[in-house]
């Protein structure tokens, strides 16, 4: 590169700058490392300009406009390239994009950016092309030759940065996502929760590959749906090292699913060690998730960011009380059916450590470790020791709770709800004539529904009573929001005999709320800071051995479980739902388009070629 100019060197420099500088924009993610990023390369990129206008006031050299072109170029692209990331507002719930022309703005811009740098590079290495070939023609013998070499030395010492700048984002999946909804990109949000993780995590996709898929139509759609899914997760690895990505198809390498049992192609298993190992337990947390259409890809991010961090949570303590009368310890050791072992059986899979909250713990005293407690259906009425006890441990500690009402039991929890808007009410719920259990099946949108896949399957839900909404009362500490209702097909049966009279009119009832302190509207969710949260159902036989195992009933309760620990934040993860718009023509457009399709296109192009022909032909006989 002897015979190269600095002011050339300068514009190599410019231009790969801003290729590079795409290139790792997403891997800062602290401020004062993105304002370091961003000074450092602008100035990079503007190098080329700065040596002209150099070069210029010293009058050493005439510059040509066209001399201007390339670092302009990078330039512009680099300063459009901020404006664009700057008009990247979040979405917030509930309001369209179509309520602004920003992201239209964003589109126009990223097409003129895209424009622009491949204008700096092409139009830099035709420069340097045609500046070498002057210089060639200018020369005779061994001189022309010297250049010619030269100038292919050149290339082939920046051939190693190309190749270099290729290997690093072939390992780790850079790539320029073109989607005008970002739709193979993870939000700033996904991207600090998914680089916090500090433990491997295995993420293994069941699909087929395109020319693998036989039979059913259904298994040619997923097979269609895997260059999506390799792109979308492959960019875990890049964000995270820690995140492994492997690839199976489940109707082929049947060998390798003896670790994965009942999985099936269209299913996200995401893995990680538990932190101690059980004899005979699992030495996993697993979540999975299940993708089957385009449309689950648009909340793909969410379900796997939510997925990601349930098995990467740290072994957790809950205590479960068992001095008034619950559905744990000794209470129900002589009914079976009422024990809750399978419940804890569930809580273990999950890396849970499970504790009886007695007199020797501490009771009513919430100990100190305590990261979740479960108050299963309690037949004694607390005392106020108790009550004040657990309102100490939601409103100072940030405390997590899940409570069951026993419909039969003394303690209603009417001293909680008196602030809320929910009081509780006994009732003798039905669906079908002669049979006790309620299919709850209205399950309200909720990142612990988010990963479920046949909703209409419901939580059997016998034995209840309801809850019913006080909208008059004021001076409220908890906001409640809505998790399970039972369906508009469900009755009370006031008479008890088991089947529906005409008075009794169907509706829909609410079984279970969360709860949680209420807040200034202008907090601030944070992504480090999980509230004090309450879920509170209007029944406990559907967490018993009895009826634990069936339907939705282990996934909902494992579900809320690991909802109680998720960051507030996830839930701000949005949907990418990519709208096709819908253009409708009326007749007249219709014909109007088909008349110039026809005959207007056609007859401007014989009139412009007729006209360049005849100019030609007048010019030459001039």
């Amino acid at each position: 590169m002897k015979n190269l100019k600095f002011s050339q060197v300068a514009s190599f420099v410019s231009v790969i700058s801003l290729y590079f500088y795409f290139i790792i924009f997403d891997v800062f993610s602290n401020s004062t490392l993105k304002w370091m990023r961003d000074f450092a390369f602008f100035a990079l990129v503007s190098l080329e300009l700065i040596v002209l206008l150099f070069e210029r006031q010293k009058e050493e050299i005439k510059r040509k406009l066209s001399d201007f072109i390339v670092p302009a170029s990078t330039i512009s692209a680099f300063i459009l390239f901020q404006i664009r990331n700057f008009l990247d507002l979040p979405t917030r719930a509930g309001v369209s994009k179509e309520a602004s022309s920003i992201p239209k703005i964003r589109d126009f811009l990223l097409v003129i950016i895209v424009l622009l740098t491949i204008v700096s590079l092409v139009y830099m290495i035709l420069l340097f092309i045609s500046r070498q070939s002057e210089k060639v023609q200018s020369q005779i013998g061994n001189d022309k030759r010297t250049l010619l070499q030269n100038t292919l030395l050149n290339f082939l010492y920046i051939a190693p940065i190309v190749i270099a700048i290729n290997y690093i984002t072939v390992q780790r999946n850079y790539s320029f996502d073109l989607s005008s909804i970002g739709k193979f990109s993870y939000s700033d949000t996904s991207r600090k929760l998914l680089k916090d993780i500090n433990k491997e995590i295995l993420v293994t996709a069941f699909f087929s590959c395109l020319f693998e898929a036989y039979g059913k139509q259904e298994l040619w759609v997923l097979s269609a749906l895997r260059p999506d899914i390799e792109i979308y997760l492959q960019k875990l690895s890049a964000i995270n090292s820690n995140i492994k990505i492997k690839f199976i198809n489940a109707d082929v390498e049947t060998d390798l699913l003896a670790d994965f049992p009942g999985v099936s192609n269209g299913t996200i298993s995401i893995r990680s060690l538990k932190n101690t190992t059980r004899i005979d337990g699992n030495p996993y947390l697993e979540e999975k998730v299940i993708v089957q259409s385009k449309k689950d890809l648009e909340d793909l991010e969410r379900k796997l960011v939510q997925a990601i961090n349930n098995v990467n949570i740290p072994q957790r303590k809950v205590y479960i009380t068992v001095q008034n009368g619950e559905r744990f310890g000794q209470n129900y050791k002589e009914n079976i059916n009422e024990q809750t072992s399978k419940l804890v059986t569930a809580l273990n899979f999950f890396n849970f450590s499970i504790k009886g909250l007695t007199y020797q713990e501490g009771w009513p005293k919430i100990p100190s470790d305590a990261d979740l407690v479960l108050i299963l259906g309690p037949t004694v009425p607390f005392s106020e020791e108790v009550k004040s006890s657990i309102m100490e441990y939601i409103e100072k500690r940030q405390g997590k709770l899940i409570i069951t009402i026993d419909p039969n039991g003394g303690e209603d929890f009417s001293w909680l709800l008196s602030k809320t808007k929910l009081e509780f009410k006994k009732a003798n719920l039905r669906q079908i004539d002669g049979r006790v259990e309620v299919v709850a099946n209205n399950l309200p949108d909720h990142p612990i529904h988010s990963t479920v896949v046949k909703k209409e399957l419901g939580v059997v839900f016998p034995y209840s009573g309801y809850f019913d909404i006080k909208k008059t009362r004021e001076d409220l500490v908890f906001d409640d929001e809505k998790i399970l209702e039972s369906g508009f097909n469900t009755f009370i049966d006031k008479n008890k005999n088991e089947k529906r009279d005409s008075e009794e009119e169907n509706t829909n009832f609410l079984l279970g709320s969360i709860l949680t302190l209420k807040k200034e509207s202008n907090t601030e969710v944070k992504e480090d800071n999980i509230p004090s949260r309450i879920l509170i159902f209007s029944g406990t036989a559907w967490a018993t051995d009895k009826y634990f195992l069936y339907n939705l009933n282990p996934t909902f309760f494992t579900n809320s479980i690991n909802w109680m620990f998720m960051s507030a934040i996830i839930g701000s993860i949005l949907p990418k739902k990519e709208e096709v718009p819908t253009i409708t023509l009326t007749p007249n457009q219709k014909v109007f388009i088909w008349s110039v399709g026809m005959f207007g296109f056609p007859g401007f192009l014989i009139i412009g070629l007729s006209y360049y022909v005849i100019y030609r032909k007048r010019k030459r006989l001039s």
